[in-house]
C-alpha cells in the first residue's frame, strides 16, 4: 500500500521525479483512489506532462465532478495540449462551482479571446471586476478584447482603468498607446509610449512605436531618430523596414539603400528586399546596377510580378524595347493583369511601332477601368497616328474629363489641336500645362511651334530660347531653336544650332533645314552637298531635287540645273514651278 503522506511530502518539497515512482507503483495497486489521482496529475503538470496529467484529471472530474481545482487543473491541460474548446468548457465549470475562483475568470478570458469571443470574453471579464475590482488584468483583458475586435475607441477607457491600477504596467501602457494611435490620437500615443519608456529605457517596441506615431504625423526626421533607437536595440525586421521607408520618404535613397541591404542580408529569402534596393539604386541613377538585381530576382522567381513589372520599365527607360516585351510576353501576360500593366504594355507595343496592339490593349485596361485617364489619352495618341481624328478627340476630351490638370493630358490634347491645325485652341492647352510645368523644355518647344505656325515669330523666338536653356543639349531642341531663326531670317544663328542638331540626329528633316539655311548664307556648295546626301537617302523627292536645281543655278552650272529639272517634270509632269524654271535656264 502507497504511503500518500510520503508522496504528499516529495510533491511538497518539488521532488516530482521521486514522488513519480511512487505514484505510478501506488496506481497499480489502487488505480481508482481519488487521492492518489489527483497526486498523480499535479506530479504530472508540474513535470509539463500535459496528455498524461489530462488523462488523471478527466478520472478525478468523473469521480468528483464537484472538485473545482481538478476541473482548472484539467482546463490548464486541454489549454497546453491546443484543445481550446475543451479548455474553455472545463474553465467554465471551474467558475460555476467556485463563483470567486479569480485564476479560471482570468484564464477563461484569455481563451476566449484566442477563440476570438468577444462578447463572451467582456462578460467574464466584468463578472471578475464585480468580484474584485482592484485587479488591473480584467480591465486590461476587457481593452484587449475589444482591441481585437478593432473597438479601439471603447478599448481606451477600460485600458485607462488598468492602468490607474497599475500604473507601470508596459503592456498596458503599449495597448494604450496603439488606441490612441489608431483613434488618431498622435499626441497622447507618443506621451504614453514616452512613460513606458520612462519605466524600461531599453523598451526597443516603445521606441518603435514612437517612430511610427511620428510617420503618421509625416515627420520622418523625428521618426527616424525614435527608430534608430529601436534598431541600437534590437535590430527587429519591421524597425528596419520602417526607417528605410522614412528615408525614402526624404528622398535619401543612399540612406534607405543601408537598410535594405541589411535586410537582405538578415532574410536572403525575400525577394521584396533586393527590389527595394533595386529600386534605390533607379532612383540614384543607377539603372544598370537596378536592371541586374531585378534580372536575378525575375529569373529566380518569375511570379513575383512587381519586380517583372519594374524591369520591364527600366528595360523601356533605357530604349531596350526587345527585351521589355520579352518580359511582358514571357511572364506578365501570363498573369492576371490589372488595368496598369495593360497600360504600360501598350506603350512598349507604341514604342515598337505596334499600334494595332497598343489599341487593343488601351481598350481592354479602358474596360477594367473606364476612368482611367491616362489610357484614354494614350489612345487618343493612337487614334491620332492612324489618322483618325474624331476618335482622338474624343479620348482626349474624355481624359481631360478626367483629370483636367494633368500635365501630360494637358500638353498631348495641344498637340492633337497642333496637329490638326487648331493652333489658337493649341495655345490655350499648352499655357495650362505650362502652368504647371514652367520650365519643360518639350511645351516650350511645342508653344514656340505653334506661335510660329501664328506668325507671331517673336513669341515663338523667346519660347524656343526658353526650352532651349532648359535643355540646351536635346537635338529636337536645337533643330527647333534652327528652324525657327531660320523662320525670321537670322540665318547664321540658324546655322550654329542646325549643325549641332545634324551631329546629334542626322535625320532629313534636320539636314534639309541646315541645307536651306546655306543656301541663304550663300553657300551653295555646301547646300548642294547636303541635299545630295538627302537625295540619295530618299530619291524622287521632287522638292529635294527643285533644291538641288536651285544650288546648280546658283552656281551658273544650268545644264546639272536642267538635268535636275528633267527629273522633276518625269515625276510630277504638271508641276509649273520647275517648267518655269526650265524655260527660264534653256
Amino acid at each position: 500500500m502507497a504511503d500518500i503522506n510520503e508522496i504528499n511530502e516529495l510533491v511538497g518539497n518539488k521532488k516530482f521525479q521521486e514522488a513519480l515512482v511512487l505514484i505510478n507503483e501506488a496506481i497499480k495497486q489502487t488505480p481508482n483512489d481519488k487521492e492518489l489521482l489527483k497526486l498523480a496529475g499535479l506530479t504530472h503538470v508540474n513535470l509539463e506532462l500535459w496528455a498524461s496529467a489530462k488523462t488523471f484529471f478527466e478520472s478525478v472530474v468523473k469521480f468528483e465532478p464537484d472538485d473545482a481545482t481538478s476541473w482548472f487543473y484539467l482546463a490548464k491541460c486541454y489549454e497546453k495540449l491546443g484543445d481550446l474548446i475543451s479548455a474553455k468548457n472545463s474553465y467554465v465549470e471551474v467558475i460555476k462551482l467556485r463563483e470567486e475562483y479569480l485564476e479560471a475568470y482570468s484564464s477563461l478570458c484569455v481563451i476566449l479571446v484566442k477563440l476570438n469571443e468577444i462578447n463572451e470574453t467582456i462578460k467574464y471579464a466584468q463578472k471578475a471586476l464585480n468580484i474584485n475590482d482592484t485587479d488591473y488584468i480584467f480591465d486590461f483583458i476587457i481593452g484587449t478584447a475589444l482591441m481585437k475586435a478593432k473597438d479601439f475607441e471603447n478599448a481606451i477607457l477600460p485600458l485607462q482603468n488598468a492602468l490607474n491600477k497599475q500604473p507601470k504596467n508596459l503592456g498596458t501602457l503599449n495597448s494604450l498607446g496603439t488606441c490612441y494611435m489608431a483613434t488618431g490620437k498622435m499626441d497622447l500615443a507618443i506621451q504614453t509610449y514616452e512613460k513606458a519608456l520612462e519605466i524600461n529605457p531599453k523598451a526597443s517596441m516603445a521606441y518603435f512605436n514612437i517612430g511610427s506615431a511620428y510617420q503618421i504625423l509625416q515627420n520622418h526626421e523625428k521618426a527616424i531618430e525614435y527608430l534608430k533607437k529601436a534598431i541600437e536595440i534590437d535590430e527587429d525586421e519591421s524597425f528596419l523596414v520602417a526607417i528605410a521607408m522614412s528615408e525614402i520618404k526624404l528622398n535619401r535613397y543612399e540612406n534607405a539603400l543601408k537598410y535594405y541591404k541589411h535586410l537582405a542580408l538578415l532574410c536572403p529569402s525575400k525577394d521584396n528586399y533586393k527590389y527595394n534596393i533595386a529600386t534605390c539604386y533607379e532612383a540614384l541613377g543607377e539603372i544598370q546596377t537596378a536592371i541586374k538585381i531585378l534580372e536575378g530576382i525575375v529569373y529566380v522567381n518569375p511570379k513575383f510580378v512587381l519586380p517583372a513589372q519594374k524591369l520591364a520599365n527600366l528595360y523601356l527607360k533605357t530604349l531596350q524595347y526587345t527585351k521589355a516585351k520579352e518580359i511582358y510576353d514571357n511572364i506578365l501576360l501570363k498573369q492576371k493583369l490589372d488595368a496598369e500593366t495593360m497600360h504600360q504594355y501598350a506603350i512598349l507595343s507604341s514604342s515598337l511601332c505596334d499600334s494595332d496592339t497598343a489599341e487593343r490593349m488601351l481598350k481592354k485596361a479602358l474596360k477594367m477601368n473606364p476612368d482611367f485617364a491616362k489610357a484614354h489619352k494614350d489612345l487618343g495618341i493612337v487614334y491620332l497616328n492612324k489618322r483618325l481624328f474624331d476618335y482622338a478627340e474624343d479620348e482626349f476630351k474624355t481624359a481631360l474629363e478626367l483629370a483636367p490638370n494633368d500635365f501630360e493630358i494637358l500638353f498631348e490634347y495641344g498637340n492633337f489641336l497642333y496637329s490638326i491645325s487648331k493652333n489658337t485652341e493649341a495655345e490655350r492647352y499648352y499655357s495650362e500645362a505650362l502652368e504647371l510645368e514652367p520650365n519643360n523644355a518639350l511645351v516650350l518647344t511645342f508653344m514656340g511651334l505653334n506661335k510660329l505656325v501664328l506668325n507671331q515669330l517673336d513669341d515663338a523666338k523667346d519660347y524656343i530660347m526658353k526650352a532651349y536653356n532648359a535643355a540646351p543639349n536635346h537635338e529636337y531642341v536645337q533643330f527647333c531653336v534652327g528652324r525657327i531663326l531660320y523662320a525670321r531670317g537670322e540665318y547664321e544663328d540658324a546655322k550654329r544650332y542646325l549643325v549641332r542638331a545634324v551631329e546629334q540626329n542626322p535625320d532629313i528633316e534636320t539636314q534639309n533645314t541646315l541645307a536651306l539655311t546655306y543656301f541663304k548664307l550663300g553657300d551653295y556648295n555646301q547646300a548642294l552637298s547636303i541635299f545630295k546626301n538627302i537625295d540619295e537617302k530618299k530619291p524622287k523627292n521632287i522638292s529635294v531635287l527643285m533644291e538641288i536645281a536651285k544650288c546648280y543655278e546658283a552656281l551658273n552650272d544650268n545644264d546639272s540645273a536642267l538635268n535636275y529639272l528633267e527629273k522633276v517634270v518625269t515625276i510630277f509632269p504638271d508641276y509649273e514651278d520647275a517648267h518655269e524654271m526650265i524655260r527660264k535656264l534653256s
